[in-house]
């Protein structure tokens, strides 16, 4: 076993709202089956603003150390811990990527097997200091009952990070509509990284007309790169109205097979709703704000819709997502995800510029930090 410091830097969130401040914490000892990594990369997530602020639906206790996407190399493997989710041997030194923590023993996980709404979900990036379950942090534990993926070796950190919850929430919500019809006209509202990651998937799962609504410049152009097939700069095009008909004019008049919510803008989710063809599907992954919006739900009976919610992954999901990027990392530029990376001590700067719209995915880089002992 590599030496292991007994306390080490972390980015605390004191009380919502306020600076993140540098403190330090102490690394908790090692239990059976549990692992402590070194933290290498935590990517900053568009979630991470609402949780800073408290505009979540979920509010745990003050204070703590977020993050929650996060990519780490093993110090250390509690008594037991030998393998990851895909039966890959797990050994010191290995990069890994942590699901929440699933109890797999109540009625969530074991009669309907759905594990993301397990009612004893232990969540990383929520957790007291004296936890160390955060990513915002030199050094994370992660609680024995964690599962665990192996990252492939040749997969880069920039390349990998955007699965850790953008894409894996992605995988996850595709494989709850049931993937889309070959030529289906699909919609993306959001070109944040959930939305990047969803307008890639459906043109790799054979999208006929990809759009992408959102701004600013810098990410509807990595829209394009990554397969989109127009985009709709909601700078130029403000009114919800006119990006309808703009819709409406690229889809033979009849509007989008498909639209996937990923902006977490509680008045998108009507517009969302009505640029829909008839038949529709709305799949919405960005709505996690208690805001409530005027809805006339007559329009799903009316139009034959389908409304399609999903919220969380399982270990599963982040398996998909890095398999998908293995196996594509030379027809896509994935590592163009992360825009700009910020040490540690420079958290709240990372967090300012993620909510300024100014970066696609800032990240805490970690790589070549000074150990602690």
């Amino acid at each position: 076993m590599s030496a292991i410091p007994k306390t080490c830097k972390a980015a605390v969130l004191p009380e919502y709202g306020a600076p993140l401040e540098i403190r330090e914490v102490a690394i908790p000892a090692l239990e059976d089956r549990a692992i402590l990594v070194k933290v290498e990369m935590a990517g900053i997530c568009g979630s991470d603003l609402h949780i800073w602020h408290g505009k979540m639906g979920i509010k745990a206790p003050t204070p703590y150390i977020m993050g929650h996407e996060v990519i780490g190399r093993i110090v250390a493997l509690g008594h037991g811990r030998v393998k990851d989710a895909a039966d890959q041997p797990l050994r010191e030194g290995d990069r890994i990527m942590w699901a929440h923590a699933d109890c797999y023993e109540c009625y969530d996980c074991e009669i309907l097997r759905k594990p993301m709404m397990c009612s004893h979900r232990v969540g990383y990036g929520m957790a007291p200091p004296e936890k160390l379950m955060g990513g915002f942090a030199e050094y994370e534990y992660v609680i024995p009952r964690t599962k665990v993926v192996k990252l492939p070796d040749e997969l880069t950190e920039e390349e990998a990070i955007g699965v850790a919850c953008a894409f894996r929430s992605v995988v996850a919500g595709f494989e709850k509509l049931g993937g889309i019809d070959i030529a289906s006209n699909v919609v993306v509202q959001g070109a944040g990284p959930v939305g990047l990651y969803s307008a890639l998937l459906a043109r790799e799962m054979g999208a006929g007309r990809v759009v992408v609504i959102g701004a600013p410049a810098g990410r509807l152009e990595l829209a394009k790169r990554w397969g989109a097939d127009d985009v709709i700069d909601i700078d130029a095009a403000r009114d919800p109205a006119e990006r309808r008909e703009i819709v409406r004019s690229l889809t033979g008049g009849r509007g989008p097979d498909l639209v996937v919510e990923c902006s977490g803008y509680p008045p998108a989710f009507a517009e969302g709703v009505d640029m829909l063809a008839k038949g529709g599907r709305y799949l919405v992954l960005g709505q996690t704000s208690p805001s409530e919006v005027t809805f006339n739900p007559a329009s799903i009976l009316q139009r034959n819709l389908q409304i399609i919610g999903s919220g969380g992954a399982i270990i599963s999901h982040f398996y998909k997502g890095l398999e998908f990027i293995r196996s594509r990392r030379g027809k896509y530029p994935f590592a163009d995800i992360v825009s700009k990376k910020y040490a540690l001590e420079d958290v709240n700067d990372a967090l300012r510029d993620m909510q300024a719209g100014t970066e696609i995915k800032p990240a805490i880089d970690n790589r070549n930090r000074p150990s602690p002992l």
